[in-house]
């Protein structure tokens, strides 16, 4: 009667009534030594505890039915319970649990010959090693429950295992047996009106699709499962297609969309406690905040999906969220603990055979190297990134975004290598490949606008960030187009144009700000201290460069660092504070003998030989410009055309007329013309003679203040700077 009266309870949802009536009912079987009946009552209360989320009570309650099942020499039913047992343990997170109880299930559906049994043990089987991360082991288990399915004729199960096949078949990327695997399955679910089954599958489908930029399929197939679900009330399923229809509008740039779309499944996940759902939900909206530029908001999702992924060790996520945490942490700065991610994340996606991920952790890990001043061990993991794509064939198809990032990356570490005609060949490189990669056409044109910058070509590289800025503004990458403001700015103070640099620079401080972007808005910093410089605020200049090398000393960015120490001590020698000065520019080389930076050398170089000028110690003034001239020459060897040579070499006019003048004054006339002819041979007189001349008429030839003797040199320095000046060409 209790029993009748529970399964009544049960059928009409009042599961709280049930699981008390059928707690009776255990007891009275028990006593009357029914064990059969008393395990039934026990794995019924066992499934309400399941549907109730007692996951640890769920599974007491099936070790219990199993006791009950034995003793009443029921092993089909003691099998089933402890195949229930096992999901539990595995919900748990338990898998060394989870395997044994399938073990023990298996052994009985294997003396029973129960094919459908041993079918579901093996799928069970897979699940496990599927969330190890060991794909062969899981391939296995489903390529043998296949064949018990098949031996039980259970059509449905059996579609339900080739769909857990061909998720791995995805994830190795054998796309054409996992989309035949996938719509074999959706046939068998829709012949048989299993509606649930079909979501399950339009869902798969659209991630196969996904993986092979099928896009407008992929969005089809979510749409169909998302309006099914919704008739269904079959809430997984919505959360399922929610989320599948997010990571399509993160691809095709609609950032917004993937957002709301993210938060959607989310909830549904939550509502449900679903773990590995909430999990690659959280993955998913810390990649879209990072896009949009809210980094630590990126970072607590990403780092709450790594964390529920280890909570229920699921590895396949683990890689590539470690991955994306490392990228955030990167941007935000932390580049100790973004190093960590990512050579976790390397590890990871290399036991998992998924390059595509290695190769995006390699990539971190050259930006990391690269901030930090290491641009040899940068420029290995950038040249690294190709050959292995390569070595799965997928330079090609999948990984070409990855091969189009590593060149456009590998051509600016060549401008600070001063090696401007490599840079110009991966940037080449990077182009030739990028047609099909649209996405990042604005890093090209930003990679294009900074050798443009170092080659002295102002106003095409200001065309160029302009254009940046436009597309990533349109492909919502906020954090790319605050970088091409940046330089737009960049590229106005070059030309001296302070009104329009100062109002581009604010702008792009600010967007740096909104953006998390402390190291960018140190370069916004830096910037307007240079611009400073140029309007003589020095105490300003000062200010905004201390600012600076605050903001890169807290993101470890030793590469501005030695520009913002440059650009410090520019400051000071224009303040006369020439000690100061020279102690900055120490401090700068020390970083750009470090980083093998020429043209930081030499304008370092450059500048600390004008003070020795100023104070008449030609000797180490003419050695210092020796050895700057020859960093200048050595990147003017890299430009190929004799424009890029005139338009590069031309920047550094005033810095060879010191050079001259030093030489002159140390009487060594011959060398100061031997200097300059070559130089305007390249760059043209104008620059060069403007230079003298201005230097030619400070120097006072009449006076009381002066001797006799004194201005008697003065004009002979004079006559010989203008004897100098004659023999340049224009």
């Amino acid at each position: 009667m209790r029993f009748r009266t529970a399964i009544d309870a049960y059928n009409d949802g009042k599961l709280d009534k049930a699981s008390e009536a059928f707690g009776d009912a255990e007891i009275r079987f028990r006593l009357i030594k029914d064990f059969k009946r008393a395990g039934d009552a026990r794995a019924l209360i066992a499934d309400i505890q399941g549907q109730n989320l007692e996951v640890e009570a769920s599974v007491n309650s099936y070790q219990r039915a199993m006791r009950f099942y034995h003793d009443a020499n029921r092993p089909l039913q003691e099998a089933a319970s402890a195949l229930s047992m096992g999901h539990g343990e595995r919900q748990l997170a338990h898998l060394d649990r989870a395997q044994d109880a399938y073990q023990q299930a298996e052994q009985l559906y294997r003396q029973q010959k129960n094919a459908q049994g041993l079918g579901n043990v093996e799928l069970a089987l897979g699940h496990i090693e599927l969330q190890r991360g060991k794909l062969d082991y899981a391939t296995e288990h489903y390529q043998a429950a296949v064949q018990s399915f098949k031996e039980a004729q259970d059509r449905i199960n059996e579609a339900d295992a080739n769909r857990s096949l061909a998720d791995i078949q995805r994830f190795t990327r054998h796309f054409a047996e996992a989309e035949q695997a996938y719509k074999e399955a959706l046939a068998i679910y829709t012949e048989t009106k299993d509606q649930y089954g079909a979501v399950d599958a339009e869902v798969g489908l659209g991630h196969i699709y996904i993986d092979q930029d099928r896009l407008d399929e992929a969005s089809t197939l979510f749409g169909d499962a998302l309006s099914t679900s919704g008739v269904l009330e079959y809430e997984l399923g919505l959360a399922d297609a929610n989320l599948g229809l997010a990571e399509i509008s993160l691809a095709q740039n609609a950032v917004d969309q993937a957002l709301q779309g993210a938060q959607a499944a989310i909830q549904l996940y939550s509502q449900q406690k679903n773990a590995l759902g909430s999990a690659n939900a959280n993955r998913l909206l810390g990649e879209v905040n990072l896009r949009r530029g809210q980094l630590n908001y990126a970072n607590a999702t990403m780092e709450r999906a790594l964390r529920t992924y280890q909570a229920i060790s699921f590895r396949l996520g683990q890689a590539e969220t470690q991955v994306g945490l490392g990228l955030i942490q990167y941007q935000l700065g932390l580049l100790d603990k973004a190093r960590r991610s990512l050579e976790a994340g390397v590890e990871q996606a290399s036991t998992l055979r998924n390059v595509l991920v290695e190769a995006r952790a390699i990539l971190g890990l050259g930006d990391v190297y690269r901030q930090q001043g290491q641009l040899a061990p940068a420029k290995n993991a950038y040249t690294d990134v190709r050959p292995r794509l390569e070595s799965q064939g997928l330079e090609q198809s999948a990984g070409l975004h990855f091969v189009v990032s590593a060149e456009s990356r590998l051509a600016r570490l060549a401008v600070l290598a001063g090696d401007l005609q490599e840079a110009s060949h991966h940037l080449d490189v990077a182009t030739q490949l990028h047609q099909s990669q649209p996405r990042l056409q604005p890093i090209l044109n930003v990679t294009r606008a900074q050798i443009l910058l170092a080659q002295g070509e102002f106003e095409q590289a200001l065309q160029h960030f302009s254009t940046a800025q436009n597309l990533a503004d349109g492909q919502q990458e906020p954090i790319l187009a605050a970088e091409a403001l940046l330089g737009q700015g960049q590229v106005q103070l070059a030309l001296g144009n302070f009104a329009a640099a100062r109002e581009i620079l604010l702008a792009a401080s600010r967007q740096f700000q909104l953006l998390e972007q402390t190291g960018g808005d140190g370069l916004a910093l830096l910037s307007l201290a240079q611009m400073n410089i140029g309007e003589e605020k020095l105490d300003e200049a000062l200010e905004n460069c201390d600012a600076a090398l605050l903001r890169f000393t807290q993101v470890s960015d030793q590469v501005n660092q030695a520009d913002a120490l440059l650009t410090r001590g520019l400051a000071n020698r224009t303040k006369e504070e020439y000690d100061s000065a020279l102690a900055d520019f120490e401090q700068a080389l020390k970083f750009y003998h470090q980083q093998r930076r020429p043209l930081g050398v030499a304008d370092t170089r450059f500048a600390r030989g004008a003070i020795y000028l100023l104070r008449g110690d030609l000797e180490r003034a003419r050695d210092e410009q020796s050895k700057a001239i020859l960093q200048v020459e050595k990147v003017l060897s890299t430009l190929s055309t004799p424009q890029q040579q005139k338009t590069f070499l031309r920047q550094y006019s005033e810095q060879y007329a010191e050079a001259a003048i030093a030489a002159v004054r140390q009487k060594q006339d011959t060398e100061a013309s031997e200097l300059l002819k070559k130089f305007t041979q390249i760059a043209g007189a104008q620059g060069v003679k403007q230079q003298l001349a201005d230097y030619s008429e400070a120097i006072p030839t009449t006076g009381e203040e002066l001797s006799e003797e004194e201005l008697l040199q003065n004009k002979d320095l004079v006559k010989r700077f203008d004897q100098l000046r004659k023999g340049l060409r224009d």
